[in-house]
């Protein structure tokens, strides 16, 4: 069955939030997460491979947090992201710690409606939750956005 792949950038320093959201989108019929650093051996890692993994995901899902917002693999995934043709604008889905949020630049600035913020670990899991719960409303008719 085909799934909706979602990319997930996140700060190696953030790696357990990563495994909560990672999980949760795991768990669902429909979605499908794509993490990199899981995904090739440590050679492959490298640009040429974080295109082509977001190049074949339909939803890009930034952590951004004190520990990533002046991550440069984060802000040039961001950044490719947003330049892509292949992820559109309302499929980019920033889950973001609150205490950053005057800290935004570019592409995921306060300015924009962030909806999916949190405070601390246990806030990150509920955020997370609902996250991934409206993605699976959104795509729970995934198959009739394909033509066969």
């Amino acid at each position: 069955m085909n799934k909706v792949k979602i990319f997930i950038s996140y700060s190696t320093l953030d790696s357990e939030k990563k495994e909560i959201i990672k999980n949760l989108i795991n768990n669902s019929e429909k979605l499908e997460a794509i993490v990199v650093p899981e995904q090739y051996s440590s050679l492959d890692y490298n640009a040429e491979k974080i295109k082509k993994s977001l190049d074949s995901c339909m939803v890009f899902l930034p952590i951004l947090t004190s520990n990533s917002i002046n991550n440069q693999w984060v802000n040039q995934e961001i950044g490719y992201a947003f330049g892509s043709n292949k992820i559109k604008l309302e499929d980019i889905y920033p889950i973001v710690e609150n205490n950053i949020m005057n800290d935004l630049k570019g592409f995921i600035s306060s300015s924009n409606d962030l909806n999916f913020r949190f405070e601390n670990n246990k806030d990150f899991s509920v955020t997370a939750e609902r996250l991934v719960n409206q993605l699976v409303e959104k795509f729970k008719n995934y198959m009739e956005y394909f033509v066969f």
